[in-house]
């Protein structure tokens, strides 16, 4: 099972991606789980685009406009801190629910 938080390498076809779930864990148990893709470069620009932070396994930016169900395909490279991923939440918040 994938959990929320996790990044992974994913493949489609040839290219390769590095992916943040960003769904539940309850909801990864039983369903697809979401996913944002994961950019190069550090850009901030809310409310689609979140900075990962230094302490984070990697750098880039979560790119929520590109959010997808998507099945997992690779292997896991890490975690997001717990304010980074407060950080998407909220801006997932904004863009769907607000």
């Amino acid at each position: 099972m994938v959990g929320q938080g996790e990044i992974y390498d994913h493949s489609v076809a040839d290219r390769r991606y590095r992916v943040l779930v960003v769904s539940t864990d309850a909801h990864n148990d039983v369903r697809t789980p979401w996913v944002a893709p994961i950019r190069h470069g550090t850009l901030d620009a809310p409310p689609h685009l979140i900075a990962l932070a230094d302490v984070d396994p990697l750098g880039g930016s979560i790119d929520l406009g590109r959010l997808d169900r998507v099945p997992i395909t690779g292997q896991p490279i890490g975690i997001v801190t717990g304010a980074t991923m407060q950080r998407v939440r909220e801006a997932i918040h904004t863009l769907f629910a607000g």
